[in-house]
């Protein structure tokens, strides 16, 4: 093998070996921004998203929101508070993307929406839960209208989504430890309060 060569594939490798997961992911969405935005979760830009997302760092998900004139790209790792300096690092990073706003960590938002993941819908309309104080965070417990044991990722997932839209991931990932799941027959008639309550519920214990 003569030395050009060697010396090339030496140098390809090493670019492939230092390549930046975060700055590849930023390439790709500024050339795509365009499907992106019209097609915020088509199955090829969820694919997409995952895959890009997924080599940053396994946990990280993405939602797409309009505020005005303009897109919203929220990252976000579902609550995961490890994974919190990851997601704002990955913002800092974003270039300027004409027509779209990047931002860190979902937010609280006035009117709370169905949450769906993988085979999991949880409509906030629909649920009850138990706040309480464990070791020095706080536990939540869920009583659904039908409950699954099989599909506790996706409750969990769905769950942290649907708690940042009432209180902020940011606080979501600091307070939330213990989260569980059960029917609505096994609840507390008197101390289980409806998920619209769990903002106050909430704040009301942070104090």
């Amino acid at each position: 093998m003569s030395r050009l060569l060697t010396g090339l594939l030496l140098l390809l490798g090493l670019q492939v070996a230092t390549a930046d997961p975060a700055s590849e992911f930023w390439d790709w969405f500024a050339a795509n921004e365009d499907r992106v935005g019209a097609e915020p979760y088509g199955p090829q830009t969820s694919e997409d998203m995952a895959y890009w997302l997924g080599r940053i760092a396994p946990g990280l998900s993405y939602q797409i929101t309009r505020s005005g004139r303009k897109s919203v790209l929220t990252l976000s790792s579902d609550g995961e508070l490890r994974l919190f300096p990851i997601v704002d690092r990955l913002v800092e990073a974003a270039p300027r993307v004409r027509g779209w706003k990047v931002k860190s960590l979902r937010r609280r938002v006035k009117a709370l929406q169905t949450e769906s993941t993988g085979a999991v819908t949880l409509n906030p309309a629909d649920l009850y839960f138990d706040l309480y104080e464990d070791a020095g965070r706080f536990g939540v417990v869920f009583y659904l209208p039908v409950f699954e044991p099989g599909s506790m990722q996706d409750y969990r997932t769905a769950a942290m989504r649907l708690m940042s839209q009432s209180v902020g991931e940011r606080d979501v990932g600091a307070w939330i430890g213990f989260v569980d799941f059960d029917s609505q027959n096994v609840r507390d008639m008197e101390s289980s309060r409806p998920f619209q309550d769990f903002r106050q519920v909430f704040d009301g214990l942070r104090k």
